[in-house]
């Protein structure tokens, strides 16, 4: 096997062990939603929590990019849920192949201001604490109108 074949190989291995681990997590994220119990008798201030969640970007096969003119690109979650006050900690992963190099962002507007570009095959943390709740858009700026998910922040 010639050195560049091997490479390519490694870097396909490589490819399909994150996308693997990036289902694992994101199926155990999804499944693991944290809920808020509201009919709490005690009269206990809300103490604000570290909210770490893991999202990725991920392809909609289905979706033909040549006829119908918007990007297949898609992130694992299309919401993100959390409380007013809690750190907010995403760990963004870029899963398109590195030969693609292929960027995506995630990015709020106002009142969060976060906008991340992240290469091909890289990763990003990406931390802000929620200040103020509501419903906010995030979103990839290249790839528009399906990468997009809503940050659902609840008040405390």
């Amino acid at each position: 096997m010639s050195a560049s074949n091997s490479k390519l190989m490694g870097i396909s291995i490589a490819a399909i062990s994150i996308a693997l681990v990036a289902i694992l997590v994101a199926s155990y994220s999804l499944t693991n939603i944290a809920t808020f119990d509201e009919d709490d008798e005690d009269d206990e201030r809300y103490v604000p929590q570290t909210r770490e969640i893991w999202l990725f970007s991920q392809v909609d096969e289905h979706i033909d990019e040549d006829k119908f003119s918007i990007p297949p690109d898609q992130f694992s979650l299309d919401s993100i849920v959390v409380k007013k006050g809690d750190n907010v900690k995403i760990h963004f992963y870029n899963l398109e192949p590195v030969e693609s190099q292929e960027h995506h962002t995630f990015t709020i507007t106002s009142p969060y201001d976060v906008n991340y570009d992240i290469n091909a095959g890289e990763e990003a943390s990406i931390d802000f604490t929620a200040t103020e709740s509501g419903i906010f858009d995030y979103f990839c700026t290249y790839h528009q109108p399906t990468m997009r998910g809503q940050l659902i922040i609840l008040d405390d």
